[in-house]
């Protein structure tokens, strides 16, 4: 103790220095026992939590039959809902899975899974908003080019 503090002591700041690094390193290494069952008692349960998920599989453009019997196999709950009519929707299959929520990925297993699907109803409504955006970007056309028509017509009185 006393060759320590004289070599210290010999070194000024720098003795200082050193002599603090043998505190601080029993210090950290107290630091980590008193923190490692913290860590290993979080990594146990995100480990419990990961287990616990199921891959979701996307289902979409699969017939609402084979979808919901998939979903079913892999332990999640589903549920049925016809979809809103969208023009979007008009090229679709009967009984077909337009949209799902929640989207594909990993979820607790017995999560409740919604397939939109296309019913009757839906695509005949799907065709008509089809066909009405249809007709207003024609009328809409026919109105440009009539304009432009009727530009090319006037007659502008120029001098030269």
């Amino acid at each position: 103790m006393v060759k320590k503090r004289r070599l210290t002591n010999s070194l000024g700041t720098l003795g200082k220095v050193i002599s603090f690094i043998p505190d601080t390193t029993e210090l950290i290494g107290k630091g980590m026992e008193n923190t490692r069952p913290i860590v290993e008692k979080y990594m146990d349960q995100r480990h419990q939590r990961q287990e616990n998920l199921r891959r979701l599989d996307d289902v979409v453009n699969i017939s609402l039959d084979d979808a919901k019997a998939h979903i079913e196999k892999q332990g999640f709950i589903v549920a049925t809902i016809p979809a809103r009519p969208d023009k979007h929707y008009a090229d679709c299959k009967l009984n077909e899975v337009i949209t799902m929520s929640p989207k594909s990925g990993k979820y607790p297993q017995g999560s409740l899974v919604k397939l939109y699907f296309a019913d009757l109803n839906m695509l005949e409504k799907s065709q008509e908003l089809r066909d009405k955006d249809t007709l207003r970007s024609v009328e809409f056309n026919q109105k440009v080019a009539d304009a432009i028509e009727n530009v090319k017509h006037i007659k502008f009185p120029f001098n030269k």
